[in-house]
């Protein structure tokens, strides 16, 4: 008796040690807060996109992160780049999500996860993939369509089983999910919808996984998507009246933690426009305002990171978002502290323990000064190279093809036909359907088209039997409301002298999107020179250069002044697209492991697509940044200022 007592006592004390020692993250309703292991919690986290940034510097963006006093970091989760193709799935590299989730585990960060599937984040397409309109050219995005509930259910059957472990209850960092991304402000308000996201959620997470949801905060926007169960999340930015839109939460959900999802510290830019700025004493007053308050905060963005290749999006009535997404953050694009970090760590460490050990600083850059370019390939040389090699997809049709039906997400579409009657010369050119950026090419014309400018029409040199060429730029998908259903390409007949031209070509123009072993860079390092005396665009043009015996590679910037628009690289790396001629951005990042070391050369590449910078070809490698160049061809009242962004 006496030893079976002793037994069973073992066993109790054994299962109590095991039940306290499983982690724990609940809402306390009665008490508005969360619990964190049975203590009063709340977050301070910042925003922080993984596939922004080169996975060999999450580790350092993170630590520097923790270090500012933040004990959360905030991501989505972008669909597009780990399902480029329908069923071909991508967690390696800057994909690597379950690595991303390890290391900020590993720097004592919990994660608070936005797995879209819509995300916006001024990405292609608010990082739903491009395809879905190739299943269904008529899909309703983020609704219950059949088409795009199928789509939707076989990614996240993918994705949350692969997240699970990484729950705070199972040992990993995540403490909340999001559902879906601002649908209150995407005005449809499907119910059906949201409350499948939910469901799915739960059912691959757990019914105990804590979801919210976030808007502006109105009662008619929170409204929209409401759903039981999830916790009710704000936007909001630097001057709010923070005691309002908490009031406004408040009666959205009457007891809980009070949540800002994004609050913002910059702001986005768009190709065109001034440059963001931002008031920092707006941004810190306001953000202690929320501390005072007890709620939990994100800022968005922390660390903006970059976008690399052609991943940047649109909006709109206002223009294609930049290669930069600085934001105006905390830690600058190259994931240096500003003064901003600084001043937020400081006030962060008013009401939560700072963590210990040396405050980061920012690290020195690279500058080598100019860099000499010379002709290399033409696009045209480029494309016959692998049209003989029988590695240009092509397809033919009698009417164009978008860039969906043709099967590419991004970069540029080639679209050629031969004129078979005779008209006057020269005589109008009208492409109505041009999405986005057209690059006309005849005998004896070269023109530009522009549905961003609502340049539609040109007027052009062609004879009967002659072929015309338009290479078309998709410049980013529209990523944020209605407007977001954003085919590319031609999408509509295309006339001339009012006469429908059709018998149409498409090929793809074979420019790497990010980092790509591939012939492209083969052709460029066997062909560094032209043998013709024409340098025009569209060409590829080349420099090199090889580090000093005693310098290490380190993060630079590119500066194309005097070259007009096109696309970048560094020993393969696709850095993204430039057009200093039109602002505000005019350098590109280049990370420092982008950069070989000594003795090996390191080749620049522009794909130039309009003009060269004849007599002078030259492009700078600086230590400094320039994101607020001059915007000459803004049209006047497009910048939109408000109390805390300056135009």
């Amino acid at each position: 008796m006496h030893s079976w007592v002793l037994a069973t006592l073992g066993l109790t004390l054994c299962s109590v040690q095991l039940s306290s020692a499983r982690p724990s993250f609940v809402v306390d309703y009665d008490g508005d807060q969360f619990l964190k292991d049975g203590k009063p919690f709340r977050y301070v986290s910042g925003s922080l996109h993984y596939f922004r940034v080169p996975k060999v510097y999450w580790r350092d963006r993170l630590h520097k992160m923790r270090m500012a006093g933040l004990n959360a970091v905030q991501t989505y989760v972008e669909w597009s780049g780990h399902e480029p193709e329908p069923g071909k799935y991508n967690f390696q590299g800057d994909y690597d999500l379950r690595a991303f989730l390890q290391i900020a585990h590993d720097e004592g960060l919990l994660v608070v996860l936005r797995p879209g599937p819509y995300i916006c984040a001024e990405r292609d397409n608010g990082g739903l993939p491009y395809w879905l309109l190739r299943l269904n050219p008529h899909m309703k995005y983020r609704s219950s369509d059949k088409t795009y509930i199928s789509a939707v259910d076989k990614w996240l059957s993918v994705l949350l089983p692969l997240v699970r472990p990484f729950l705070y209850g199972n040992g990993g960092p995540i403490i909340t999910v999001q559902v879906e991304n601002e649908y209150g402000q995407y005005g449809a308000c499907d119910h059906s919808y949201m409350l499948h996201l939910a469901s799915s959620m739960r059912t691959y997470l757990g019914e105990d996984v804590i979801l919210f949801r976030t808007d502006v905060p109105n009662m008619n926007i929170y409204k929209c998507d409401a759903i039981n169960g999830t916790l009710v999340t704000a936007d909001f930015g630097p001057g709010s009246n923070v005691g309002h839109n908490l009031q406004v939460m408040r009666k959205a959900q009457g007891r809980g933690p009070l949540i800002v999802t994004e609050y913002y510290p910059g702001w986005m830019d768009h190709w065109g426009q001034p440059h963001a700025h931002t008031k920092h004493s707006a941004v810190l007053r306001t953000f202690e305002q929320i501390l005072k308050h007890n709620a939990s905060v994100n800022f968005y963005m922390f660390h903006g990171g970059t976008n690399f290749g052609f991943t940047s999006g649109s909006n709109a009535g206002v223009g294609p978002q930049p290669t930069s997404y600085d934001y105006g953050a905390p830690l600058s694009e190259a994931g240096d502290p500003t003064d901003l970090y600084y001043s937020i760590r400081n006030i962060t460490g008013k009401y939560l323990p700072l963590p210990q050990g040396q405050v980061p600083k920012p690290a020195p850059k690279f500058r080598l000064g100019k860099v000499k370019m010379i002709c290399g390939p033409s696009l045209d040389e480029i494309m016959d190279y692998f049209r003989r090699e029988g590695r240009l997809r092509t397809a033919t049709s009698k009417y164009p093809m978008s860039f969906e039906e043709f099967g590419q997400d991004s970069g540029y579409l080639s679209y050629t036909t031969t004129v078979p009657f005779q008209s006057v010369s020269p005589t109008m050119l009208n492409v109505p359907g041009i999405k986005d950026r057209g690059y006309v090419f005849t005998r004896y014309t070269k023109a530009v088209l522009s549905s961003w400018n609502d340049v539609r029409s040109v007027p052009v040199v062609v004879g009967e039997g002659e072929t015309l060429k338009i290479i078309v730029e998709n410049t980013g998908r529209i990523n944020y409301g209605f407007a977001n259903h954003n085919p590319k390409g031609i999408v509509s007949n295309v006339t001339l002298g009012g006469r429908v031209l059709k018998n149409w070509t498409m090929e793809e123009v074979p420019i790497p999107k990010t980092k790509v072993a591939s012939d492209f860079f083969r052709l460029l390092y066997e062909a560094n020179s032209n043998s013709s005396e024409d340098c025009s665009a569209p060409r590829v043009y080349l420099g090199n250069f090889v580090l000093d015996e005693h310098e290490d590679p380190r993060d630079t910037f590119l500066d194309p002044t005097g070259w007009s628009k096109g696309v970048a690289f560094m020993n393969e790396w696709n850095l993204g697209r430039y057009w200093p001629m039109v602002g505000p951005q005019v350098t590109l990042y280049v990370p420092g492991a982008f950069i070989k070391p000594y003795m090996e050369t390191n080749i620049i590449a522009l794909v130039e697509m309009e003009d060269p910078m004849l007599g002078n070809m030259t492009v700078t490698l600086t230590d400094v940044p320039k994101l607020d160049g001059p915007t000459p061809g803004m049209k006047k009242g497009r910048c939109q200022a408000d109390s805390y962004h300056e135009c």
